[in-house]
């Protein structure tokens, strides 16, 4: 690798470890404390961990899906929040979409001197636009994650609703299966190698 495409790209790098660090806003407006409230690079780490597990089954199951492409899309998801801010997901509702333009922007940003610039905006696109399965099943894990970090904090149950209401955006059916586990507790992290008897 050249010198001058390696600096391009542990710029992009040390700029993403601001994302360790940025809270995620919806769930400090809910009245979450900060250590309640997940940052950026976690939540789209897990994203990204969800998407390639319910994408690879998918594909198990005879689907049509590109699962290294909806893996990308959940890593590159939410990066633009690393230049613009991560706004809560009401906020943007109330917006009307105005913060899009501003996080595509953002995007291109952070990542205009990279090689791979063309595929990363391409995908982060594709995902806002919810058209195709892969973005789909990344808006999936997104919301199901959020989900996972806000059951269980007192301030969330009045929020929790807004989870039911999102299936309209996915038209994925399983989706609302899943959502209904985590929230009638039907399935629990695993906990079994902390039993004593193993």
């Amino acid at each position: 690798m050249d010198r001058s495409n390696l600096k391009k790209i542990m710029k992009v790098f040390l700029t993403l470890q601001w994302a360790k660090e940025l809270p995620r806003q919806g769930f400090i407006a809910l009245g979450f404390k900060r250590n309640e409230a997940d940052s950026v690079a976690a939540h789209s780490w897990t994203t990204a961990m969800l998407v390639y597990m319910l994408a690879t089954e998918l594909k198990r199951r005879g689907e049509k899906v590109d699962v290294d492409r909806a893996i990308k899309m959940a890593m590159f998801h939410d990066m633009a929040e690393t230049i613009v801010g991560d706004v809560g997901t009401f906020v943007k509702g109330m917006a009307k979409g105005a913060f899009a333009p501003i996080e595509e922007e953002g995007l291109k940003w952070l990542v205009n001197d990279l090689p791979t610039r063309d595929e990363m905006i391409e995908l982060v696109e594709e995902y806002m636009q919810r058209k195709t399965l892969e973005a789909r099943i990344c808006k999936v894990a997104d919301n199901l994650d959020a989900l996972a970090q806000a059951k269980g904090v007192p301030a969330a149950i009045p929020a929790l609703k807004y989870f039911k209401e999102v299936y309209h955006i996915t038209k994925v059916p399983w989706h609302k299966i899943a959502v209904e586990m985590i929230l009638k507790d039907e399935v629990e992290p695993e906990r079994s190698w902390q039993q004593k008897d193993h």
